[in-house]
């Protein structure tokens, strides 16, 4: 008698288990997924904001037809080394064959 009541509850438990998960996954994966959404949705429009408000105060600040150039590269100094120490010599060792 007990083995039938212990199989009963425990069929009765996984029953009310998978009726709950069944219930309740697809409610958790559509809140995950709005949650990932809006996150991206935010990111995207905090850059497209960020961008578009530094473009246009650049322009305002320009008149037409000038060019304004943010960044200029460093200039290279000439290297030192092996291109400016003069004239090299390429040259072969050749064995002897009397060692």
């Amino acid at each position: 008698m007990g083995l039938l009541k212990f199989l009963f509850i425990a069929i009765a438990v996984l029953w009310l288990v998978r009726l709950v998960a069944r219930l309740l996954f697809p409610w958790a994966m559509r809140k995950m997924a709005q949650k990932v959404m809006g996150d991206a949705q935010r990111q995207h429009d905090f850059k497209n904001t960020t961008y578009r408000g530094a473009a246009n105060t650049n322009q305002r600040r320009q008149p037409d037809g000038k060019v304004r150039i943010d960044y200029m590269p460093p200039i290279e100094k000439p290297k030192k080394g092996a291109k400016s120490a003069g004239e090299f010599v390429e040259f072969e060792e050749i064995k002897s064959s009397t060692e």
